[in-house]
């Protein structure tokens, strides 16, 4: 979690009987703060939220030093909008789209990395293959092997009567004003560029976006993901126990689609985790893939964004009771679980992760913490602070989803599960544990 020990979520042992709305919001395994506890004004007026940090009144919800480190989403859209004015695209015969060398189109036009594996996706040409002949030098015959596979996937399309078809070729600028390709897409590609995806959000809000916050965002011009953390005043109910975001991420280079998932919260701490969150199965998740109805996709968002607005009832309740769940060998719990097919973490996101459960018994009542899975969910939300991007997303997301095999689980369901997780801990060879521990320099 923190450094600084209130920011730590008290457990309840007591469940909560609150049942959310599941045929609007997925019940999604996460901590919840402790039973009764809520958003509320001291005697000086001054908001703290479920977790005790101070918030303010427009987001009662989300810390205070939280709201610091984020930006307003204006900023972030004009920020968007700068890079955009960078960008152009052009469409070319595809017989007209071949190396000069490995960094270079034919007509001279300098090649990014996404832009060399954009053009490899039209290929047979494994990534691996591409990663050895550049890092021994074999640039030269990665440009011939790249060109030939381009011409005979043309032969093949046209020596069957049909017409030839072009590359729609994405370009932007540097910092310094020089022009590269990033992106090289089939003509069939639909384009949902990131100024694009954003404002259908914001149009989407019901007023002024300026208490809109824009949270965890990671945007390179090219790839963009993030939150947008809504006021509690835009809610049909302000007085909710729970705030609502929005979840967004677009690629304009075929990274990802374009992907909005509203999200309801019970509180957001010091350092940006959420606590106790439950997605909106009404989400949109649009391929970049022929011709998109803009018209169409703005009110497939619209809908997604005002159904969180007006959650209602739809309030998430996770049945916590992971401190009194033991494990046998945290080392080996962790070994075992980076491991899983669902988790498949590296090696050293698995040795962050044992130093993030290490760091927190130094917590104020971490010695509760030892040995259960509390610890080893606590360990990992720790470590995932180290990280950024999608990583981060992707390692904050098992953390909620390791916990608990479901959002109604009880004690022994919980255990159940992590009896199965110490099982296979178990069986791990000694071998493998060790390559998952954390080591001080």
């Amino acid at each position: 979690m923190s450094d600084t020990p209130k920011s730590f979520l008290e457990l309840d042992d007591a469940p909560v009987k609150i049942q959310p709305n599941a045929n609007v919001f997925t019940p999604v395994s996460s901590f919840q703060p402790r039973e009764g506890a809520t958003a509320k004004q001291d005697s000086n007026g001054t908001w703290f939220n479920a977790i005790g940090l101070q918030s303010s009144e427009a987001h009662r919800h989300v810390a205070k030093q939280w709201q610091a480190q984020c930006s307003p989403l204006a900023e972030l859209m004009e920020s968007v909008n700068k890079i955009a004015s960078t960008k152009r695209d052009i469409v070319l015969p595809e017989t007209d789209v071949r190396l000069k060398d490995s960094t270079h189109l034919t007509d001279g036009t300098v090649l990014g990395k996404k832009g060399m594996e954009s053009l490899r996706l039209f290929t047979d040409i494994p990534s691996s293959m591409v990663s050895y002949l550049e890092e021994y030098g074999y640039q030269d015959q990665l440009t011939t092997f790249v060109n030939d596979d381009l011409d005979r996937r043309h032969i093949d399309w046209t020596s069957n009567g049909k017409e030839p078809r072009n590359f729609r070729v994405r370009l932007r600028e540097n910092e310094a004003g020089d022009e590269y390709v990033r992106a090289i897409v089939s003509e069939r590609y639909g384009v949902i560029d990131n100024q694009d995806a954003l404002e259908m959000i914001i149009n989407a809000l019901p007023s002024d976006i300026s208490d809109v916050l824009a949270s965890h965002i990671n945007h390179d011009g090219d790839d963009m993901f993030g939150n947008a953390l809504i006021p509690d005043y835009m809610k049909s109910s302000p007085d909710s126990d729970y705030g609502v975001g929005i979840s967004f991420r677009n690629s304009e280079v075929r990274n990802s689609t374009f992907k909005v998932s509203p999200f309801l919260f019970r509180a957001i701490c010091l350092n940006g985790m959420i606590w106790g969150r439950s997605n909106s199965e009404i989400s949109v998740n649009q391929k970049h893939m022929g011709k998109i109805d803009r018209k169409q996709l703005q009110e497939v968002v619209r809908l997604a964004i005002i159904t969180a607005l007006e959650e209602g009832n739809n309030m998430l309740t996770l049945l916590d009771y992971s401190k009194q769940v033991k494990v046998h060998n945290p080392l080996a719990v962790i070994a075992e679980l980076s491991r899983s097919r669902k988790v498949n973490f590296t090696i050293e996101q698995g040795k962050a992760w044992h130093k993030g459960y290490i760091d927190s018994l130094q917590e104020a009542k971490g010695d509760l913490h030892d040995k259960s899975a509390f610890g080893i969910v606590n360990g990992l939300t720790r470590s995932a602070q180290n990280y950024s991007g999608s990583t981060r997303e992707h390692m904050e997301t098992v953390a909620s989803e390791i916990l608990a095999p479901s959002i109604d689980a009880d004690l022994q369901a919980i255990s159940k599960k992590w009896g199965r997780i110490n099982a296979n801990a178990d069986s791990l060879p000694s071998n493998t544990v060790q390559q998952y521990a954390y080591v001080a320099v």
